[in-house]
Formats: structure tokens, sequence, C-alpha cells
């Protein structure tokens, strides 16, 4: 029996796939190791502080007389084996794993991922009839057509990730119709916190944040 096991900085979070046969455990780690991302996540919050955040796959066997695991370090090169296996289990392959940072966005009714805010808020219905300008207030993504959104990031560096991830794919795409400002300047944020406020109905506290969770 083979397990695929996902851990966060180290810590077991979930069982990916369960497989009786290793050459179909060592294909599907593969798979999990070379899956794109557009924009992976890079922070998560721990204790409320904002944390650094990396993923591993781990592939187990379950253990058989004259089993071992093999060496497995940290990211400060310290061993850190036997804090991952266990009687029943060895360890016997690892590989890098990315996952999709995810945002609020107004009017959507879960968070989405960078690729999903493009696609699904910011390229519809862009014409000359309806250019849209995308800026950044505080550690909001604001984006402005005929309609206004807002996705918040969990800090100004992530926003500015963000902003500069979609800038960039406009750009290289010779995407029309999109204006990227960058920053709302101190003098106009004002205005810009009435307007948000107005359109979506996101309260003050929110708006005047610089972090978030």
């Amino acid at each position: 029996m083979f397990q695929i096991v996902l851990y966060e900085n180290y810590k077991k979070i979930k069982v990916l796939h369960t497989y009786t046969r290793l050459y179909d455990a060592n294909n599907r780690l593969k798979i999990l190791n070379s899956k794109e991302t557009y924009l992976p996540k890079k922070f998560i919050y721990r204790d409320k502080k904002l944390t650094e955040v990396n993923y591993k796959i781990f592939l187990f066997k379950r253990k058989e007389e004259g089993d071992k695991s093999i060496l497995i370090r940290d990211n400060f090169g310290k061993i850190i084996t036997q804090s991952l296996e266990s009687p029943e289990w060895v360890v016997i392959d690892e590989a890098n794993y990315e996952i999709e940072e995810q945002f609020n966005v107004t009017d959507a009714n879960r968070k989405l991922t960078a690729i999903e805010v493009l696609n699904h808020v910011i390229l519809p219905n862009v014409s000359d009839k309806n250019t849209k300008q995308v800026f950044m207030l505080n550690n909001k993504l604001v984006i402005e057509g005929d309609y206004l959104n807002m996705v918040t990031c969990k800090n100004l560096d992530e926003c500015i990730r963000l902003y500069n991830k979609i800038r960039k794919h406009c750009f290289d795409l010779k995407i029309k119709n999109i204006l990227f400002f960058g920053s709302i300047q101190k003098v106009d944020r004002k205005l810009w916190y009435k307007k948000i406020h107005n359109v979506t109905g996101v309260g003050y506290n929110r708006l005047y944040r610089n972090c978030s969770r």
C-alpha cells in the first residue's frame, strides 16, 4: 500500500491519493510535482501572524520488515525523517508542491484564484465602450469598468504580486482596453474609499486595513 500525503511546513495536512501499486503512486507523484500554478501561495496566517509557507508531498509505503525511510531534511538542513515516519509507514520519496493563492472578491460566493480573477472579473466584457482600470488601494486590487469589483489580498506585497502578474499577463497577450494605474495617491484615497463603500457595501474599517486574513 502506498500513500501520497500533503504537508504544509512539514506538518501533515491530508492524504491526497492511495495506491496498491508503486508504479501508479510514482506516476501520480510526478504529475503533482509538475502541475503548473498561476500564482502560488507564499504566505499563510498562523497564530495571527503572516508566515511563509512551504508545501511538500511525500510518498509513503506501508512498512515491511527491512524497510527504511529516505533521508528528509527541512529548509534549514535539519534531518526530520523521524518526525514524518511512523511504525506503520516509511517515506520513500518526496516532491515540491504548489497550491494556488485564493482571494476574497466582492460579489463572489467563494474565494477565487488569480486566474479566476483575471478570467471572470477583469477580462469579461472588455471593449472600447467598456475600458477597465486596475489599481491598488492598500492591500486591495480594484477593478472598475461598467461595474466595480475589489479583490482583497493578505497584505500590500501580495497585492503588488497579484497586480504585477495580471499586468504582465495582459501586456504579453496584448490585451487592449485595460489600464493599469498602480497605487492610488493619498490625496485621492478618501474619494475612492467612499466610492467603493457605496458601490460594494464594504465597510470603511476593512477598506482602511493594510492586511487581511
